[in-house]
């Protein structure tokens, strides 16, 4: 018998293996879908767009996870992810969406819905910034064949940052935003550490931000800040103007 074991180890390591994959891979498929959209949002401005990821908020009913926010001066926008493949059919109010794998037919539940969850939780704790637009997004997989009726932006992975970038309009000033974003950094309950890391480098950005004073440098492309004149008054802008628009209320 000690014997058999011995010559046949391997066999029982890979049925072992396999057992384990087949146990967490709803884990690893999710762990690689944001992932994937952590990588694809990060192509986006980092000096019009934060990205926060991961981020936990505590609602009534308990606590509510959120893959990725992104705040930026043309509003927040909040992804959800769907490492799905095959056929995906669902409405826009359908309690469950369908996945078809070549006839193989699983339900789950209506990610729109899910997502709505999470704006409202983070409207929720916006306070004096309750006008600021949250638009949702459903991201799927590539290898997805997406069937739904929607008016909502349910997308494909790789057109996420067009969906965001669609926005062209600034609804926000660049303080605000980090306000935005330590207010969310400071709701976070999924780490501590990582929130008063997060928390100091926003602070640091906002502080340099609200220092800007003309014949000091640019926070986004160090050219000189320069005083100029508008329609809403006079404000601090970049002297490199277009290609910069950093823009303080003076």
């Amino acid at each position: 018998m000690i014997d058999f074991l011995k010559n046949t180890w391997y066999l029982w390591a890979v049925v072992l293996l396999v057992a384990v994959y087949r146990l967490f891979r709803p884990i690893v498929k999710g762990w690689f879908g944001e992932k994937t959209i952590a990588l694809i949002l990060s192509r986006l401005p980092k000096d019009e767009y934060t990205l926060l990821r991961d981020i936990s908020l505590t609602t009534d009913t308990g606590t509510t996870q959120i893959d990725h926010i992104v705040v930026s001066l043309y509003g927040i926008f909040i992804i959800e992810t769907k490492n799905y493949k095959g056929w995906i059919y669902g409405g826009e109010k359908s309690p469950l969406w369908t996945q078809n794998i070549y006839g193989k037919k699983k339900s789950f539940m209506n990610p729109l819905l899910q997502n709505y969850a999470h704006v409202k939780a983070v409207e929720a704790r916006l306070g004096s910034y309750a006008n600021v637009p949250i638009l949702p997004i459903v991201a799927f997989s590539p290898n997805s064949d997406l069937k739904t009726k929607t008016t909502s932006h349910v997308v494909h992975f790789q057109k996420v940052n067009g969906v965001i970038r669609s926005y062209p309009h600034k609804v926000i000033e660049p303080a605000d935003v980090a306000a935005i974003v330590e207010i969310i950094c400071n709701q976070d309950v999924t780490s501590s550490e990582t929130r008063k890391e997060h928390i100091a480098l926003i602070r640091e950005k906002k502080a340099v931000i609200e220092n800007a004073e003309v014949g000091g440098t640019c926070p986004k492309c160090s050219g000189i800040l320069v005083e100029r004149k508008g329609k809403s008054g006079r404000f601090i802008g970049c002297s490199n103007y277009p290609k910069c628009r950093f823009k303080k209320p003076i």
